[in-house]
């Protein structure tokens, strides 16, 4: 493959991760992967080979991604209120109310910094964008080059689609014939202020990534770390009973 010519951002500098105890910033182990052997982040790998590291310019900006899931759905709302619970059978066994998140939620998750070099494909950027158009084979997944947008990019349902790409650029190389890229920097879809990157793994690395340096202990996730707060907040959550 030749080098594939998308913009590339060096040492992004001080980033943060939520994890969970041991060590939240080694390689997820591999019996997590639970989408038929697959993880499922928008940047894992769709052979499933190497493994992925998640991390954001904020720690508000990790919690928002981790967070997400739990937001309330009004059309599932809408489809539940339309039940007729004629013989009390859903009233006899109650759901969580729609956006509630459990206390257990927090068991052994933590978080903390570290410092992140490496280079990164900055996936969104209009140089980005005009490369995977001339070179990723988007006919493969029935769509047309004239559909190719950052939204496609930023799209959450059709993981196949992004992790197919993430698969094409962990295998680009420099002119070199080094590794092209350390991995992916991409925007949250919860705010574009909120930098991301997807760090790939690499043979030569060990349980961490080589290009992490970890600054200073990790702390508790705990309900009462304001960015928590704002987190709920911003999703329109509360903690469950």
């Amino acid at each position: 493959m030749t080098e594939f010519a998308c913009e590339i951002t060096e040492g992004p500098g001080a980033v943060w991760r939520v994890g969970f105890l041991p060590d939240m910033w080694a390689w997820t182990p591999w019996r997590y992967a639970t989408d038929s052997g697959l993880f499922d982040g928008r940047w894992d790998d769709q052979e499933g080979q190497f493994r992925t590291l998640y991390m954001a310019s904020s720690l508000l900006g990790c919690l928002l991604e981790l967070l997400a899931r739990f937001r309330p759905s009004s059309v599932v709302e809408l489809a539940l209120a339309s039940i007729e619970d004629d013989d009390g059978t859903v009233a006899s066994f109650p759901e969580a109310p729609a956006g509630s998140v459990g206390h257990g939620w927090l068991e052994n998750r933590v978080c903390g910094e570290a410092v992140l070099f490496g280079r990164y494909c900055f996936i969104t950027h209009s140089r980005s964008l005009a490369a995977l158009q001339a070179e990723y084979p988007f006919s493969r997944h029935r769509v047309a080059l004239s559909d190719v947008d950052t939204s496609l990019l930023k799209e959450a349902r059709d993981r196949s689609l992004t992790r197919s790409i993430a698969r094409f650029i962990y295998d680009a190389r420099a002119d070199t014939e080094g590794d092209l890229v350390d991995g992916i920097e991409f925007r949250s879809r919860y705010g574009d202020e909120i930098k991301m990157w997807a760090v790939f793994e690499r043979s030569r690395d060990s349980v961490r990534s080589r290009y992490l340096t970890v600054a200073g202990m990790a702390a508790a996730v705990t309900e009462n770390m304001p960015e928590v707060a704002e987190a709920f907040r911003r999703h329109g959550l509360r903690w469950a009973d």
